[in-house]
């Protein structure tokens, strides 16, 4: 006579795995990437703030070109709209940064993968539009190295190989 098999059972949580803390590289990525979406938010606001000076020596610098074409009004609407997208750009970057490196944190391997790729986008955004400020190098040169953090060979061991 055959014994029925059991259905597999849930385990109760002291049969569950537990994960280990994660290694100090990628802790300190995670206050990385907060330090970089912070230092692109704090240059975007300071930018908006300071939009009607860049403005004017825009302005003067065209007219010192010869191009007679532009006026200082459609320099000025462009500089507010600059303003605007560089700020809400900013703010969204920090929030995936946030988002992504806390998903990181918990050694989910695909949020590592999206942070490259936001790595990458992020770099550029700061360098967009000419726009290039202590704050955007900073944050640049923050995001390039909460990016290597993440893949230091303590850090790829922490990231599970099949995540489903």
């Amino acid at each position: 006579m055959t014994v029925p098999e059991e259905p597999p059972v849930m385990p109760t949580a002291d049969e569950a795995v537990v994960r280990t803390d994660p290694p100090i590289a990628v802790r300190t990525s995670f206050w990385l990437w907060a330090l970089a979406g912070l230092l692109g938010v704090v240059g975007a606001a300071l930018f908006f703030a300071l939009r009607d000076d860049w403005a004017l020596r825009q302005y003067e610098r065209l007219r010192a070109a010869g191009d007679a074409v532009v006026t200082a009004g459609q320099v000025a609407e462009t500089a507010a709209g600059l303003s605007w997208w560089l700020l809400v750009g900013s703010v969204m970057f920090l929030g995936f940064f946030l988002l992504l490196a806390y998903q990181a944190r918990r050694g989910v391997r695909k949020a590592r993968t999206l942070l490259l790729v936001l790595a990458v986008f992020g770099a550029l955004f700061q360098y967009s539009v000419g726009r290039v400020t202590i704050y955007g190098l900073g944050s640049a040169l923050v995001i390039i190295v909460a990016i290597g953090l993440l893949f230091t060979r303590s850090a790829r061991r922490f990231f599970p190989v099949h995540d489903r």
